[in-house]
């Protein structure tokens, strides 16, 4: 039997998509920057594998605060929506991931203990994780997220 295609998403503005079959070769791409483009790359996985798991990340429901612009929370639930819709329609196996559950599962702590140094404290923890990645703020919670996966510590 052929081993699942593992997605793993952040779909915010700035997020990334990491894809692997092994956990040994990872793919990671940036959010594309179009509707088109997002859903073409999602559809783009059934041609890799039939079997595809995906881990989305759902949008916080815990607020986001003044810092962040309303322009990138609508963009996040844009491709929340859009990256959902075609995962059902391709038939695609879909975890639905709160961001406190990934970041439960590699003991991250808090934000708001971290303050503005948060990103950074992730990034750190997926470069600990994937040291032979390219780790960037981008894909840093897609690259956790995946991990959490690989180790059955989320849906």
């Amino acid at each position: 039997m052929t081993k699942p295609l593992i997605v793993a998403v952040d779909p915010g503005q700035s997020g990334a998509i990491v894809w692997t079959q092994d956990f040994v070769e990872i793919y990671i791409e940036k959010m594309p920057p179009t509707d088109v483009e997002v859903a073409q790359l999602i559809a783009s996985f059934h041609v890799l594998n039939k079997n595809v798991q995906v881990y989305l990340e759902e949008p916080s429901t815990a607020g986001y605060g003044p810092l962040i612009p309303a322009s990138s929370i609508a963009r996040l639930a844009q491709n929340f929506g859009l990256i959902y819709g075609a995962c059902i329609a391709m038939g695609f196996a879909l975890h639905r991931v709160k961001p406190q559950a990934w970041q439960a599962a590699h003991g991250l702590g808090k934000k708001k203990d971290h303050g503005k140094g948060w990103k950074n404290h992730l990034k750190a923890k997926a470069l600990e994780l994937w040291p032979t990645q390219t780790v960037s703020l981008a894909n840093a919670d897609a690259l956790l997220i995946l991990d959490a996966a690989r180790r059955g510590a989320i849906n």
